[in-house]
């Protein structure tokens, strides 16, 4: 969780993913833009896709002030109004470079992003650019944080969370003897971005079809809205997916494995995007069908997105189970 890795610059977290499936999977493929898939075949030799992203959202260095002050990009979706007073890593040439977002001194609810500076104490450019340069990646927020009732924080739960949940399926398969399906398990880049992992990963493997493993909001909490995103809240297992891309088969399968193994489970729509790692997929060789499970997540897209552990382990257990049991 802690690797820094925005979308463009997930080489090191990918490193640390590839060495904890390699030793599990028939085999090892790395795509054009950095994306990992890990194949392990089953008795069927119909293989089904599993995908999380490595990347999270985060900023790059844009210029760099003759006072020393550093002015950043956004990289993906991250909301301005929640970066004054940030922590912040920047990924420099020699190693992290630590720094603070400033505050403004005045009120600044939603400033813009060219309004925005770090501070990481150079007292001029020159100083500054002994550790940073342009295109620099930055990331907000610091890692993983214990809460109660098996409840964690953490910055990059989207999507992170995913990755782990693809990588430890297969981990698991592999211990138990052949899946009935074989699988494609992918550690995608460039969700946050557009997806063009996924897409290049689920064109390469052609899959007979696709599951993304993401997060998604929950609302359970003040200020969210059931009637307007669903009723989802942590601690109530997997959230499956119904909607307008997403195939009706795999959601009655996946609901069916569910009920079977008393597995807990919710349910979110969607009208004509996920949102995630399946739309690039289902659009790959002509279309393939596609759906989403996530993990529900409080705070999505800030430094302290909160996820239910138990939730995690939940969509673990129901994927092996889909896949032990899987019919082509």
């Amino acid at each position: 969780m802690a690797e820094p890795g925005i979308s463009g610059y997930e080489e090191n977290a990918q490193q640390i993913w590839r060495e904890y499936v390699e030793p599990h999977a028939d085999r090892i493929q790395q795509h054009t833009h950095g994306a990992l898939t890990a194949f392990l075949r089953g008795e069927q030799a119909a293989a089904v896709m599993l995908i999380g992203h490595m990347d999270e959202i985060g900023m790059i260095v844009k210029h760099i002030e003759g006072n020393g002050f550093l002015k950043a990009a956004t990289v993906g979706g991250l909301p301005r109004h929640l970066l004054q007073s940030q922590r912040v890593q920047i990924v420099g040439r020699n190693g992290i470079v630590r720094g603070i977002v400033g505050t403004f001194a005045g009120a600044k609810p939603d400033p813009a992003i060219e309004e925005i500076f770090i501070d990481i104490g150079a007292k001029d450019r020159d100083e500054a650019m002994k550790h940073v340069e342009l295109g620099d990646p930055i990331v907000v927020g610091e890692g993983w944080l214990d809460l109660p009732n098996g409840l964690a924080a953490a910055r990059n739960f989207d999507n992170r969370i995913g990755c782990y949940i693809a990588a430890e399926t297969i981990r698991r398969l592999s211990q138990n003897g052949r899946p009935s399906a074989s699988v494609l398990t992918v550690s995608s880049v460039q969700e946050e971005t557009g997806g063009l992992g996924a897409g290049q990963a689920a064109y390469d493997g052609d899959p007979i079809e696709a599951i993304a493993f993401d997060v998604t909001w929950a609302t359970d909490y003040p200020s969210t809205s059931a009637a307007k995103r669903g009723e989802v809240k942590l601690g109530g297992g997997p959230v499956l997916i119904r909607g307008v891309r997403t195939s009706q088969r795999i959601f009655e399968r996946l609901r069916a494995t569910a009920e079977k193994h008393d597995i807990p489970w919710q349910v979110e729509t969607e009208t004509g995007r996920t949102h995630t790692d399946a739309d690039a997929a289902s659009t790959q060789r002509g279309g393939m069908p596609v759906s989403v499970v996530s993990v529900p997540c409080r705070y999505m897209h800030s430094s302290t997105e909160v996820v239910n552990l138990n939730d995690v382990e939940q969509i673990v257990q129901l994927t092996a189970a889909y896949l032990n049991e899987y019919e082509a």
